[in-house]
């Protein structure tokens, strides 16, 4: 089975979204955001992820790229899996700020990636098909909904079996401690069948035996009679 597509592409995403902005950089507020989220994407093809994270912070305070560069932070910051909330968060941003469908799809199919590696299946498949909505074209978010559902799918085979395999087990349990109960009972049976058998071979020995003692005092009876 092929592995889902967890990273996706911070630089050609950016820069795809940088040209549509060229029309708004006439203040010099445009350019210190453009300069920021460049610096940044920089700072990020070069494994400096803290700098990166420093820099798109900076340019989500400018309005017109606030969510390029939410996006952008949120993609540096799942280089780390501990900061995979943050990186959601600044996705989620993205989201709520920027119109852009493909912007948007690209957030929530990295949000989607981030929970898969957490194996929250349940909200990853959510947000894959998020993804999709923002943008059917999105391919990758086709493929690793496909991906997700299929594991979704086989945790829920696993469970089934488990969960017959722990009925089973209880049943089985369940059916040897009845067998151990009627065997139990049984020997018990036994033993009280036995007993009353002693029982009354113990009475009938007595009776036999006074029946032995009445018979011999009768003979002596006699005995003394005809003397």
């Amino acid at each position: 089975m092929k592995k889902a597509l967890t990273h996706y592409s911070l630089v050609f995403s950016a820069i795809a979204l940088l040209t549509c902005f060229k029309s708004a950089w006439s203040q010099s507020e445009d350019y210190a955001a453009k300069a920021s989220i460049i610096d940044g994407i920089e700072a990020f093809e070069a494994g400096k992820q803290g700098a990166a994270d420093s820099l798109f912070s900076l340019g989500e305070r400018h309005s017109n790229l606030a969510a390029l560069s939410a996006y952008n932070a949120g993609r540096s910051l799942l280089e780390k899996p501990e900061n995979s909330q943050q990186a959601r968060q600044a996705f989620q941003r993205a989201i709520k700020s920027e119109a852009d469908q493909q912007l948007a799809s690209d957030a929530w199919h990295n949000i989607g990636n981030s929970l898969l590696t957490e194996q929250d299946l349940e909200k990853a498949i959510e947000a894959y098909k998020s993804a999709l909505r923002a943008n059917p074209q999105n391919e990758a978010a086709r493929y690793n909904l496909s991906y997700a559902l299929r594991q979704q799918q086989d945790q829920q085979d696993q469970q089934d079996q488990q969960d017959q395999q722990d009925q089973q087990d209880q049943q089985d349990q369940q059916d040897q401690q009845d067998q151990q109960d009627q065997q139990d009972q049984q020997d018990q049976q036994d033993q009280q069948d036995q007993q009353d058998q002693q029982d009354q071979q113990d009475q009938q020995d007595q009776q036999d035996q006074q029946d032995q003692q009445d018979q011999q005092d009768q003979q002596d009876q006699q005995d003394q009679q005809d003397q």
